[in-house]
């Protein structure tokens, strides 16, 4: 069983505990604004591997989780038609599908799901450890993404290093995911799509 640690009630050490974990190459599950997320270094393949390994779908498009536009520009190409989408909708419940810069195993076509999350503690986190953090939700592949802590299935629990509950998130539905490479909308969720 993983180690689990409630936001509201100890904040600092969560934040510290994940930036452990995360730091040292571990899987946390963490809440956003929108659904919880399984996240890890998307720069480690084997990071990347883990955690499709505890989804259950080998092929899942995965994205990032980033703390701020610096950090989207280091690991994405941000031209001006992606700018303006990205200052529209960041910080917030938008991925948006951009031309990769840096080579990470999760980049698939020469493109990287990029978010900013509304949820500070996930941007702090990505910011601290100068790291792209694997945004996918907590869920197995082809169930619903759990909305708050109590609706993660012990399953993915039980594989992952440390679990944060930070009871139910802001939307309770996944992001929204705009293609901005190709000017496609790919799911309509919890954010703004824009063109």
């Amino acid at each position: 069983m993983s180690k689990i640690i409630s936001l509201e009630d100890e904040y600092e050490k969560a934040f510290s505990e994940a930036k452990k974990v995360l730091g040292s190459g571990g899987v946390i599950i963490y809440p956003t604004d929108t659904v919880y997320g399984i996240g890890g270094d998307a720069r480690k393949k084997e990071v990347v591997e883990r955690i499709r390994k505890i989804k259950s779908k080998d092929d899942a498009p995965l994205s990032v989780l980033l703390g701020d536009l610096a950090m989207v520009r280091e690991y994405a190409e941000v031209d001006e038609r992606a700018l303006g989408a990205v200052m529209e909708v960041w910080p917030g419940p938008t991925t948006l599908i951009l031309k990769a810069k840096k080579e990470l195993p999760i980049v698939k076509d020469g493109k990287i799901g990029v978010r900013v999350p509304e949820y500070s503690f996930m941007r702090r986190l990505s910011t601290a450890l100068e790291m792209p953090i694997i945004t996918t939700s907590a869920n197995l592949s082809g169930e619903k993404a759990p909305g708050e802590f109590k609706e993660i299935d012990q399953k993915v629990l039980e594989k992952v290093d440390l679990a944060i509950d930070g009871g139910k998130t802001l939307f309770g539905i996944p992001s929204s995911i705009v293609d901005v490479v190709d000017r496609k909308v790919l799911r309509t969720g919890a954010g703004e799509i824009v063109f």
